[in-house]
């Protein structure tokens, strides 16, 4: 038994366990002795272990008495060993730094999220810490935005997962932009699965509310429709614009005013008299129920100027009218608003025309002659020439000829008579 052991025995075990210590061996003690930059550990078989304040692993800005205290039990790794004087150096950083590589490794393996805190950058990127351990982010792996300054992640600490780890090299590096990545991912989906649940249900209600409506728009327009009657007066808006005339919204429901229904005078173009938007009083010319096509007018159809022109216009009448418009084949004459007659080249003069415009041009007031006139078929046509012919001598008395005066010859035979006298 070890009391009944002599000194020299004592001694001679002792210096065999002493003998037996090894550097990197891990040794627990409890502490003796706390000075300025070391702590003193009482080990088996009386040895001394020295931790030094570098080796202790400290949080920065503390002092030893801060952590430990005489008594304290400290768990570290055999650094060096000195035989002369009995003095065992250790490591606490050494075996927290062991434990942290493991812990990373762990973590590297299970793709688990971990903090470091970031101590110093360069343009490359950053380098962390993640307690005794370094690791390198690289700029590219920052954010999941570009990012062109690193200095502003100095002293921060970040989420990051282990991104590759070479243990031969001591390479550690990390990503903070896939734990950013990853959980803008997340919460993608988990607002697209939301997104998804909630549109599934606006569906089903959006749908019947669609039907209800369609069914309510319709029967509307349908009633809207049988209450059209030829010449009736609506307000309506202008929808659109096209080549061939515009679309007019009488309330729900849209019908067309062709190009020549515009106005009772000539039109060239829609854009001349409509634009989209525009509020509009048009008159219904015709609803078809088969085709539930509606045609509208802009003019005023219940006031045809070539209806008001009938009693006022006849054959042979001389009128005033303004040339509007030439063509080759002669002129169109404004007689009234929305009635043109037309004017032909034959009847320009007495002379052979070559060319109207030689004769009359677009704003010319002119008198005419009506030749010609039907306001059923809206058709009038005029001439310079028999308004400006010369009225020839009424010789008609002298061509009747009565029964009882006998020939022509014996009734101017009888006025030579009288003028001979």
């Amino acid at each position: 038994m070890t009391n009944n052991l002599s000194m020299q025995e004592l001694l001679d075990q002792q210096e065999q366990e002493f003998n037996s210590v090894k550097v990197g061996q891990t040794i627990s003690g409890k502490i003796s002795k706390i000075t300025n930059d070391s702590v003193v550990l009482e080990l088996n078989y009386g040895f001394d272990g020295v931790i030094s304040i570098n080796e202790l692993n400290l949080s920065k800005g503390k002092e030893i008495s801060d952590i430990y205290n005489v008594g304290d039990e400290i768990t570290a790794v055999i650094t060096k060993v000195y035989h002369k004087d009995g003095t065992i150096h250790l490591s606490k950083f050494q075996l927290d730094k062991k434990a942290d590589f493991t812990e990373l490794e762990k973590a590297y393996k299970e793709h688990r999220i971990i903090t470091v805190n970031i101590e110093k950058n360069i343009e490359r990127g950053v380098f962390a810490t993640y307690n005794t351990q370094s690791l390198f982010i690289p700029i590219s792996q920052l954010d999941t935005k570009f990012v062109n300054d690193t200095s502003g992640y100095v002293g921060c600490n970040l989420e990051v997962y282990i991104k590759e780890m070479d243990v031969k090299k001591n390479r550690l590096v990390a990503s903070h932009r896939d734990v950013l990545q990853e959980r803008l991912d997340k919460e993608r989906e988990e607002r697209r699965v939301r997104i998804k649940e909630e549109k599934e249900q606006a569906r089903a209600k959006a749908k019947a509310d669609r039907e209800a409506h369609k069914a309510q728009v319709k029967e509307q327009k349908e009633t809207l429709f049988n209450s059209l009657e030829s010449g009736q007066k609506r307000e309506g808006r202008v929808t659109k614009i096209m080549p061939y005339g515009a679309f007019v919204d009488i309330g729900g429901i849209e019908g067309l005013v062709h190009l020549n229904n515009l106005s009772w005078e000539r039109v060239e173009s829609v854009e001349d008299m409509l634009c989209e938007g525009q509020e509009v009083e048009v008159y219904v010319l015709d609803a078809d129920t088969e085709t539930k096509k509606i045609a509208l007018a802009l003019k005023d159809i219940n006031n045809d100027p070539w209806d008001l022109i009938k009693d006022e216009i006849y054959l042979d009448d001389i009128v005033t009218g303004k040339i509007v418009r030439t063509i080759e084949k002669g002129a169109f004459v404004q007689i009234r608003e929305g009635v043109d007659a037309f004017l032909p080249i034959s009847e320009l003069s007495e002379e052979r025309v070559m060319k109207v415009t030689n004769v009359v041009n677009v704003g010319d007031e002119v008198n005419v002659m009506v030749i010609d006139f039907k306001p059923k078929n809206k058709r009038l046509v005029v001439s310079i020439k028999e308004a400006t012919r010369e009225p020839e001598e009424d010789i008609t008395e002298f061509l009747e000829v009565e029964d009882s005066l006998g020939t022509l010859g014996e009734l101017f035979k009888e006025k030579f008579k009288n003028l001979q006298k």
